[in-house]
């Protein structure tokens, strides 16, 4: 399940043990005096990882880090290995708390962080930045969490429409959310079905079913083989599980 993310962990590490980044590692502490005390990456990593060691120390060496990160220059690529590195314990923490909202595309969760962490590395105004590792990490999962409510926002209302076997008789099944006309509502409800599916797992088919294609609970029942009773609960609690989550978010 973590096999994409730790592939990005690994791909880091295999950096660091290329000759190329021994030499690097030699020109960032010729020209940082804040490096220089450290023989080899190993040792800088080993120093950022400490529980003991001063905070704003260490800080600056993430500074120096990033700054260099964000340089065209030779050294460019040992230096963004060792942001990662060193800020994976926090990184890998952030991938644990937000794994349950991608549980069924974890991979899309390593993407999501990989990338936006990359970001915003490259972006990184050091000038205005007092604490670098809160600040990279806690943007990353500010991003991530305002994307999901953006793409959970369409789902809340569930709660709001009217009975589902009323919905049902009154809407078109391919239109139930006013589609744009051309907008294939298979496709919509594919991928709402994969959102769902990350919130309140196997549910998401009976909500689907009731309220994008127009079932009525009773037909989603015959089709499933489940009882009316059994289907009507079912619905009633994926709609309360996706409001406590989407309060979560």
């Amino acid at each position: 399940m973590r096999a994409l993310w730790q592939q990005i962990q690994a791909d880091f590490e295999r950096t660091l043990t290329l000759h190329s980044s021994n030499t690097q590692f030699e020109l960032l502490r010729r020209e940082h005096p804040v490096l220089g005390r450290f023989v080899d990456t190993t040792a800088v990593l080993d120093h950022l990882h400490s529980r003991n060691g001063d905070p704003g120390d260490k800080d600056l060496i993430l500074a120096t880090l990033v700054a260099a990160a964000q340089r065209h220059r030779n050294d460019r690529d040992v230096a963004t290995a060792m942001v990662w590195l060193g800020l994976w314990p926090g990184l890998d923490a952030l991938y644990r708390r937000l794994w349950r909202f991608f549980r069924s595309d974890p991979n899309e969760l390593a993407s999501e962080i990989a990338g936006r962490f990359a970001m915003g590395m490259q972006r990184a105004d050091l000038s205005r930045i007092n604490r670098v590792a809160a600040t990279l990490i806690t943007n990353v999962e500010r991003d991530i969490r305002d994307d999901l409510r953006r793409r959970w926002a369409e789902a809340a209302t569930y709660e709001e429409l009217p009975d589902p076997d009323e919905f049902a008789s009154h809407a078109s099944t391919s239109s139930s959310f006013g589609l744009p006309a051309g907008t294939d509502p298979d496709a919509v409800a594919g991928f709402v079905h994969r959102v769902l599916t990350d919130l309140i797992g196997n549910d998401a088919d009976i909500v689907v079913a009731v309220v994008m294609m127009g079932e009525g609970q009773r037909d989603v029942a015959d089709r499933l083989g489940l009882g009316y009773d059994a289907v009507r609960k079912r619905y009633q609690r994926a709609l309360a599980r996706l409001r406590d989550v989407l309060g979560e978010i």
